[in-house]
Formats: structure tokens, C-alpha cells, sequence
């Protein structure tokens, strides 16, 4: 899948935690491991089930599955594992710059 994001894209995120994480959802958060901030997209929420290589994980209520679009290339977490909520700082959802691109952010 191409990349919804390109570096020297302008996002505008909501940070209320009520209304995100969904499935498709691109968030922005801290992190683990580092003191960095990174985007991906939400692939699972809370409560649901992911297949890894060692078998089925079951993510806890206070945890989402983040991965990036380019999964080739992508450190996300298949490489960290499930991110808290805590470390989620907003979902963005409205691209403002550069003008050529303007507009609202695919969700898959």
C-alpha cells in the first residue's frame, strides 16, 4: 500500500481519546523505547486479536496494534509490540499543507 503521509505533510490531530483509536485511524504517539514522536495506522484496537509469528496475541484494554502503510519498510509493531493509550498524543485526520495536497486523511 502507498504511504497516506509524506514528509512535509501539515496534520491537524483531534486529541480526545473518546473518539479514537479505530481501525484505520492514523494516530500520532510517543514512541516505545524512544523519545521520539512517529505516526502509523491503528490495524487493531483494544480487546481484539492479532496474528503474530509466535502465535495469537489478545492486546489488553489499554492497548492498540500500530502499523505503518509501508510494511516493508516499516518499524512499527510488529518490531515493539502493542503501544499503551497513554503513549497516543492525537489522531490525525486533516491534511492543511502543503496546499497541493489538502484534504481530509484515508481511513482503510
Amino acid at each position: 500500500m502507498a504511504p497516506a503521509l509524506h514528509a512535509g505533510d501539515w496534520l491537524l490531530l483531534d486529541p480526545t481519546a473518546s473518539r479514537w483509536p479505530r481501525r484505520g485511524s492514523i494516530v500520532v504517539f510517543h514512541e516505545p523505547g524512544a523519545d521520539i514522536l512517529a505516526i502509523k495506522r491503528v490495524a487493531a484496537h483494544p480487546g481484539d486479536r492479532v496474528r503474530i509469528q509466535a502465535g495469537i496475541l489478545h492486546l489488553a484494554d489499554d492497548e492498540a496494534w500500530l502499523l505503518g502503510d509501508n510494511a516493508a519498510v516499516s518499524v512499527d509493531s510488529r518490531r515493539y509490540g502493542p503501544v499503551p493509550l497513554s503513549a497516543l498524543v492525537g489522531r490525525a485526520w486533516f491534511r492543511y499543507g502543503p496546499i497541493r495536497r489538502l484534504g481530509w486523511l484515508p481511513r482503510i
